[in-house]
């Protein structure tokens, strides 16, 4: 896992709520270092580039004029070198409808590079390493079949060794 630079910005919605508070306990217990650097959430723009953010705040606002309602289920393990564990996200396709608008460039141009991924709230980064099995055993702890209503999105940028938030839209 490579390190991220200084100043890197990424957009992100943010888990809120009930089922904000039960995944991040769940990462204070299985990935305490990555719960202290980033809230729970679902990456909506890995790379945000330095542009005014009356732009970004134009783009955001285009692409999510309003609340989205998806679904929280369970919590699976991504085939990457990192071995991610990660809570799903359901039902996307209001969610997938706002990414586009969020990637058309109406306002900002965000790097197209992130118009495609797995939505994924992220409970372990990087458990290459550790026990497996233990943590494939707990994600039973952390089946929520809930409902999310993305409302509160994001702009962070890693300051030191966490991620501070710069900007935040309430939906």
């Amino acid at each position: 896992m490579a390190e991220s630079q200084q100043g890197r910005r990424v957009l992100v919605a943010v888990v809120t709520g009930d089922p904000g508070r039960q995944i991040q306990a769940w990462r204070e217990r299985h990935d305490p270092k990555q719960a202290r650097r980033l809230p729970p959430h679902a990456t909506l723009s890995y790379w945000v580039p330095p542009v005014p953010m009356h732009r970004l705040d134009e783009q955001v606002r285009h692409a999510f004029a309003r609340p989205i309602a998806v679904r929280l289920g369970g919590v699976r393990e991504f085939d990457n070198v990192d071995r991610t564990f990660f809570v799903d996200v359901l039902n996307t396709e209001a969610l997938d409808a706002a990414r586009e608008r969020l990637f058309d460039g109406t306002y900002v141009d965000l790097p197209a590079r992130d118009r495609h991924w797995t939505w994924h709230v992220t409970c372990v980064r990087n458990s290459v390493g550790r026990d497996l099995d233990a943590l494939r055993a707990h994600a039973g702890d952390l089946a929520l079949d809930a409902p999310w209503q993305i409302d509160t999105l994001a702009c962070l940028e890693l300051q030191g060794d966490r991620y501070q938030e710069i900007h935040r839209w309430t939906l």
